[in-house]
């Protein structure tokens, strides 16, 4: 009998995707410059949650003896999964919306997305998952101050170096494998030894390393690009630990319609944040720049309510991806059984 997950984390996988999707209502909007960094304040949300998905895939992952035909399993799985949303998408864009500016790169981009990098944590997860046996090897063999060890020279290395020092990025930049590989190690670390922290502490990692983040934007604010600097690396890390030693202090529970949204809230980013349709779905199908004529507090709810929807919406289209899978994998197995 397949074990139920545990729905406390399955909470913390859908609120995960929620914050990548409204980062994104901030970070895509088609703002006034003059007060871009006011409409901002939803993006560092982005960088946690990645930070928790991962988290959460660490914890459970982790504690595993797994092959390389193991991991190589999970990723072909997400590989395919992306191949098949990147082509509808792609099909879809050119025959009804439109894309301006076509060229081979992008097209290629859509044929081959995780090659290309057209979803970046997507790519980034697939590596991770086919070096998880790895990993989990790792946390398995060393002990309790080499596991520390090693998991700060990483986090030190790819988190926090690439803030202040330019271009000396020995392993990639803070939108790499390496930042993923260093959350699962410390959700290795946090399994292996049981550690929870204080609730109190953890709501204060969480909101504290909010508040520094809109604290660098507002520093930042007339720095263009670098203005979201610090929303990366090191600062959404700790937010994110501390947010995911909350949900894991919960109460185990099991629900089954949370758990099922759960299993689909990843299409949410493999839709939303397709570069063929993003622009045009926050600037041109929700007119979301529209909302900054608005008082600030409809904005801030208009964010959260389109978000939270747009997840369902999409969560709602993976059940049907699923569906028709799942009816192919029969109807296939049916003829074998014919012939």
């Amino acid at each position: 009998m397949k074990k139920m997950r545990d729905s406390k984390f399955e909470i913390l996988r859908i609120i995960s995707i929620i914050f990548i999707v409204i980062s994104h209502y901030s970070l895509w909007g088609d703002w006034d410059n003059a007060n871009k960094f006011k409409y901002l304040v939803y993006q560092p949300l982005g960088q946690i949650g990645v930070c928790v998905f991962v988290l959460i895939s660490g914890y459970f992952l982790s504690s595993r003896v797994l092959s390389a035909r193991d991991g190589w399993q999970r990723a072909n799985k997400l590989w395919l999964k992306t191949l098949i949303y990147s082509w509808i998408i792609f099909i879809i864009t050119i025959s009804l919306i439109g894309v301006e500016d076509i060229s081979i790169t992008k097209i290629l981009m859509a044929i081959f997305p995780v090659v290309f990098g057209e979803y970046w944590f997507i790519t980034e997860f697939i590596v991770l998952m086919l070096f998880a046996p790895l990993l989990n090897r790792m946390v398995a063999s060393l002990n309790k101050k080499e596991l520390k060890y090693y998991i700060g020279i990483i986090v030190f290395i790819s988190a926090i170096l690439p803030l202040f020092v330019k271009n000396l990025r020995p392993f990639g930049d803070m939108n790499s494998a390496t930042i993923l590989v260093a959350v699962y190690l410390i959700a290795g670390y946090l399994k292996k030894y049981n550690i929870r922290l204080n609730v109190s502490v953890s709501w204060c990692m969480f909101f504290g390393g909010i508040i520094l983040e809109l604290i660098s934007i507002f520093v930042l604010r007339d720095h263009g690009d670098k203005m979201i600097h610090f929303t990366y690396g090191i600062i959404p890390m700790i937010s994110a630990i501390g947010l995911f030693n909350v949900g894991i202090s919960m109460k185990s529970f099991h629900n089954s319609f949370i758990n099922y949204i759960a299993s689909s809230v990843l299409a949410a980013y493999l839709i939303t944040e397709n570069p063929f349709i993003r622009m045009w779905l926050w600037n041109k199908a929700l007119h979301i720049s529209r909302l900054q004529n608005c008082s600030y507090f409809a904005f801030l709810l208009c964010g959260i309510i389109i978000s939270i929807l747009l997840v369902v919406v999409c969560c709602l289209i993976d059940k049907i991806y699923e569906t028709v899978k799942i009816f192919s994998i029969t109807k296939k197995i049916q003829e074998k059984k014919r012939q």
